[in-house]
């Protein structure tokens, strides 16, 4: 019985390490298994377990409810009890002893020792700020970009540990932070980072070999590097970090732990978080052995190391090359010189080129300029247009940057949950090179990372035997790729597990309500069911077609950028996710109608095709609001001018209908008349419009006159509310 409350409690643990935000589905399945837990833990007699494991389930549940405060620390809380309630269980697999006091000193002393800890870690930060600000904004910007280049070394030293060249990046990475959070006083980061870079130093000169043991280990350090610099970060915007996510006392004492076995016999015994550990105290800065490398090149901080460091002819050999290499690409070719500018600065100058195109429209649109005769002015017009473009492009591509980064965090979130699921997984990314408006690729990274996680989760088979038995590799396949098609971009997430049985996603939406058991639907629309908020359940649909937890939440994220998304699956073969997106958020290809006598924009990618129609073929359905057949398919109809509280004006013969892409089955926009077809210039409505629904900007028409941008989403969502439809 000991045995089956060990397992259900490291199943909890893993299940929860796969969280990369609040689930409430699968917070659920925590707690329900956590109520099973305890009362195992009671029938076995451990009451004390048993008692902290009902207090966890106490905690799951407030999480749910949005009762627990900031989720992030919460769940973060969560995840250290359950870890806690895993050590104390297998702790009950050795004679049994009672759970009695002197556990809960050691947690006590153990909690006690982590608050001592933030409380100087976080005195570091805000003094470090108080300084100097602008060489700790700096240090953080500096600090990010090392890391963000030593995450894909570190993933392919898992592949070529004996690669010196990644070594050294990895390195070097460590060693420029350390010096310059030493400058600093920064001490807990240079504490991280002087550890890891020990033991880095221990595999350059071959005291050691690079086994997955230091691999997880210099991505812990990582990770925690990335947080505390996270964490600066937010100091100097003025917030207020509340709790560090990681024990940085145990991550310390367990690279220390490495550093002290010089034979590398085995790897590092773990220190039970309920014990208090202090790690070996840094020294003041001083001189230290000959493990450095050069000064950093331009690309880093402009800052010296807190003392000069002797280096070798080998460091000056693995020296970096010039800015901008990452120790992977070196080419003969001449340095780019790379600037940094504020991105306000950035945000104001693409905003005045904005206004420079509508006031350029404006004047070629007027009467004076379209009635002008004269040969050499309308030259001079042309020439002006030509600069107005080439000025839009080139301040568009300011904001435009690869998907490289992105893709990278993608390759390590694969990384982690492989080894979490126990899967052999081969990661592909295709097309990183691709740009796209940073603003795109700042709010893109949650759906990709959801569509990911659900890839490897659910969607790879769950064992290398069951693959090798469906006559498929051991080793699973996920590819991400990227690419340009017709004016958008294209992200494609590919995996050769298990696919989408339709027959399975049709009778589960059937058993909840979501649609009639006699519904004819085609394979694309029954499959996109799963993009339902009420299709979020799931073990019988994810154990079998590998998806339907929280894609709606997906759709609505993608939906935000007046972007799309697409599935195809084939049970059995895998299953590729495709996501359309705009290349940017200023400036989009929208068609000018005319509602009520009043002109709006509807976002072109949102429209499939328009089609004239008349009144005589809009019927009404008791209860579902009107439609019109077209084509032998039955469209919702959505009227503009009664959402959006304008006059009706008498229904005319003959309207327009715009047939919109909504996600489902399609749907119909009735307007009055299409003017035209322009690249509009997004405007922001304010905050005082925010919550207005129906709208997502604003722009300045051509003739000078503000449009209102149409949010078709929004329209269909809230219409039947808006317009008291019974």
């Amino acid at each position: 019985m000991k045995q089956d409350l060990l397992a259900g409690l490291k199943k909890i643990s893993e299940s929860l390490a796969l969280f990369d935000k609040i689930d409430l589905s699968r917070l659920g399945e925590v707690y329900n298994d956590l109520i099973a837990a305890e009362q195992l833990a009671r029938t076995d007699g451990l009451e004390q377990l048993a008692a902290n494991l009902g207090k966890t389930a106490d905690l799951t549940e407030k999480i749910v409810l949005e009762e627990a405060g900031e989720p992030e620390t919460a769940l973060q809380r969560l995840n250290e009890q359950i870890n806690a309630m895993v050590e104390l269980a297998a702790a009950t697999e050795t004679p049994s002893e009672p759970l009695a006091a002197p556990a809960a000193s050691a947690d006590s002393a153990a909690a006690t020792n982590r608050r001592e800890t933030e409380t100087r870690y976080y005195r570091e930060l805000h003094e470090a700020v108080d300084k100097d600000p602008d060489i700790a904004q700096d240090f953080a910007l500096e600090a990010k970009d090392h890391l963000d280049n030593c995450t894909p070394a570190l993933l392919e030293l898992e592949k070529a540990p004996d690669n010196q060249d990644n070594i050294n990046l990895v390195f070097r990475c460590f060693h420029t932070i350390k010096g310059v959070a030493g400058f600093l006083n920064l001490r807990a980061i240079q504490q991280v980072s002087h550890h890891a870079e020990s033991l880095l130093d221990e595999v350059r000169s071959r005291e050691r070999e690079y086994d997955k043991t230091i691999s997880n280990l210099m991505f812990e350090a990582s990770d925690a590097l990335r947080t505390m610099i996270g964490d600066l970060g937010k100091i100097l915007e003025g917030q207020n970090p509340e709790h560090l996510t990681f024990d940085l006392d145990r991550l310390l004492a367990r690279l220390d732990q490495l550093l002290s076995d010089k034979k590398n016999a085995s790897p590092p015994v773990a220190v039970p978080s309920t014990a208090p550990s202090v790690p070996t105290p840094l020294p003041s800065p001083s001189p230290e052995p000959a493990v450095s490398v050069p000064a950093p090149t331009p690309a880093t901080i402009p800052m010296p190391a807190p003392t000069p460091e002797p280096v070798s002819n080998a460091e000056k050999a693995a020296a970096p090359g010039p800015a901008g290499n990452n120790g992977n690409h070196r080419d003969g070719g001449t340095r780019k010189e790379v600037i940094k500018v504020d991105a306000d600065r950035l945000t104001r100058l693409i905003d005045t080129i904005g206004e420079l195109v509508i006031a350029e429209t404006i004047v070629l649109q007027s009467e004076e300029t379209r009635t002008h005769s004269n040969p050499s002015f309308l030259r001079k017009i042309n020439q002006l247009d030509k600069i107005t473009r080439e000025l839009q492009n080139m301040g568009m591509a300011l904001r435009m940057v690869a998907v490289r980064p992105t893709f990278q965090n993608m390759a390590r979130l694969v990384r982690d949950l492989a080894e979490k699921q126990h899967k052999p997984i081969n990661f592909v990314m295709r097309g990183e090179e691709t740009e796209i408006d940073k603003n795109i690729v700042d709010k893109i990274g949650d759906p990709l990372v959801h569509m990911i996680r659900n890839a490897v989760d659910h969607g790879i088979e769950k064992s290398p035997e069951d693959r090798i038995a469906a006559g498929k590799a051991a080793a699973a396949r996920v590819e991400i790729r990227a690419f340009h098609r017709a004016g958008n971009i294209y992200i494609e997430i590919e995996d050769d597990g298990r696919g989408i049985d339709p027959a399975v996603i049709f009778r589960k939406a059937v058993e909840k309500g979501l649609v009639s058991p006699d519904a004819s639907l085609s394979k694309t629309e029954i499959i996109n069911l799963i993009f339902l908020p009420g299709f979020s359940t799931a073990d019988k649909i994810t154990d079998i077609s590998g998806r339907g937890v929280g894609m709606d939440v997906v759709r609505r994220n993608i939906t935000e950028l007046n972007g799309s998304v697409e599935i195809n699956s084939e049970p059995g073969l895998g299953t590729v996710f495709s996501i359309r997106l705009p290349l940017t958020l200023a400036i989009i290809d929208g068609l000018v109608t005319r509602v009520a006598g009043e002109c709006f924009v509807i976002p072109t990618l949102a429209v499939t095709r328009a089609v004239h129609i008349c009144e005589q073929q809009i019927h009404r359905l008791e209860g579902r609001g009107e439609f019109i057949l077209h084509q032998n398919r039955n469209f919702p109809i959505y009227r503009l001018d009664r959402f959006l509280g304008l006059p009706e004006e008498a229904r005319r013969e003959n309207r327009l209908m715009l047939i919109v892409d909504d996600g489902e089955r399609g749907a119909g926009i009735v307007i009055d008349e299409l003017i035209g077809k322009q690249q509009i210039v997004i405007k922001s409505l304010g905050n005082a419009f925010k919550q207005v629904e129906g709208y997502s900007g604003c722009a300045i028409l051509s003739d000078g006159t503000v449009g209102l941008i149409i949010d078709i989403n929004s329209v269909i969502k809230n219409y039947r509310v808006v317009c008291k439809e019974e």
